[in-house]
């Protein structure tokens, strides 16, 4: 019976968007013995998800047992994003041999979101989520999903009115700004806004066509009773495979996007969905799905007939064994990173996760800060912001750099 190659893969959490790739992945493919660490939290269902397919899960282990599991992988599998304590790991540790494959759950086309060059430095080997990522270095990629399988019959329940909605990160580091106050100027009957992390806040811009649910365990009845999916994202915004956008379009409810690189590589105006050029033309092309039933009818069957084909686990499992077939070949070697310091603060690693955009906080006024500060990819309490790394690694100069922050 042959050995099955051990794969190590690190986290920092386990749950939510990733969490759900990496388990539903893990789950279906029985080529080889997978391993996984978070080095913060697994969630209840992440937990159960790993007894049920007898997937190894270590949670917040101690830096002696990751190097411990690390040296008897045969190959290691780096989800990447801009965490702190996965910043925090990497940069004060040197890993043991080991060949290191970095996948990046981020288009890092924007900070604090970003693929610095250092970054795509460490690892053997640097793979993309999304093909818009190749403008910072021409690297593989592999989309993300976690199958849409389940989606693809879902049935219309039944309802009153054009309904539209939203599912994901309920936060303006992913909505567009304007999202409340752009849906409010069409002329849809109801709103469902699923997800959470800045709902409460949020839903006080919202009239009364607008549902609030918060975090849900199931999105299938939500997205069932959506006519539209109006999925209006901040251009800054992090994401890359959005696989919320994919299980839409497996469900056929026509997406709604602006030309957001990451939106565009994933919706075909006219054919899968409707891809807007600004908030006015946005609005007009959700009033035109509420007017134009065929329209809808078609574009919902395309979209549906493309997730199928495009966003299926058994292509992701394929293109990974691809990339492992090829990996296994090289030498183990060790990982360290290049930072000429001894003494590494919470705020040089920091600054070192934006690197050449470590500039926008370096010798400028209180004054220059605040106004970057105050911008809508800068505000979230997680996404890599000063506000994540104060919670996770403390430190004077991040306190100060919080206070900045407007009341």
């Amino acid at each position: 019976m042959k050995i099955k190659n051990k794969l190590l893969h690190i986290t920092p959490h386990l749950g939510g968007g990733v969490g759900s790739v990496l388990l539903n992945w893990l789950s279906k493919d029985k080529t080889f013995c997978h391993s996984i660490i978070t080095l913060d939290f697994a969630n209840t269902n992440a937990v159960s998800v790993c007894k049920k397919h007898k997937i190894l899960l270590y949670s917040q282990p101690d830096t002696q047992q990751i190097f411990k599991l690390i040296n008897s992988s045969d190959i290691v599998i780096l989800h990447f994003w801009n965490h702190p304590i996965l910043y925090d790991f990497i940069i004060r540790n040197q890993l043991p041999p080991c060949r290191l494959i970095i996948w990046a759950h981020i288009s890092g086309l924007e900070p604090p979101n970003v693929i610095t060059q250092k970054i795509l430095e460490y690892p053997d080997k640097f793979i993309y989520t999304t093909p818009i990522s190749q403008e910072i270095d021409d690297n593989d990629v592999i989309l993300s999903t976690s199958g849409v399988e389940k989606f693809e019959n879902l049935q219309t329940h039944p309802h009153e009115g054009f309904t539209a909605g939203y599912i994901g990160t309920v936060d303006y580091a992913k909505m567009h700004p304007k999202y409340i106050e752009t849906l409010s100027k069409t002329n849809t009957d109801k709103f469902i806004i699923v997800g959470g992390d800045n709902e409460k806040l949020i839903s006080q811009e919202a009239d009364s066509r607008f549902i609030f649910t918060g975090k849900v365990a199931d999105i299938r009845p939500y997205l069932s009773q959506m006519d539209v999916f109006a999925y209006l994202l901040n251009p800054k915004h992090f994401g890359t495979a959005e696989q919320v956008l994919q299980e839409a379009l497996a469900a056929g409810v026509v997406p709604v996007v602006l030309n957001n690189k990451c939106e565009q590589s994933l919706v075909f105006h006219g054919k899968t969905g409707l891809v807007a050029n600004n908030l006015d033309e946005y609005i007009s092309y959700i009033n035109l799905l509420k007017r134009n039933e065929n329209l809808r009818k078609r574009l919902s069957k395309n979209a549906k007939i493309y997730a199928k084909k495009h966003f299926s686990l058994k292509k992701l499992i394929e293109r990974w064994n691809e990339e492992f077939t090829s990996i296994i070949e090289i030498s183990k070697t060790e990982k360290v990173w290049k930072i000429q310091k001894q003494n590494v603060t919470s705020y040089d690693i920091f600054l070192e996760s934006l690197g050449t955009y470590s500039d926008l906080f370096m010798l400028k006024s209180n004054k220059q800060i605040k106004t970057i500060l105050n911008q809508s990819n800068w505000q979230s309490a997680s996404k890599g912001t000063p506000k994540q790394y104060l919670q996770f690694l403390g430190g004077i100069k991040l306190e100060r750099l919080c206070e900045l922050y407007e009341q």
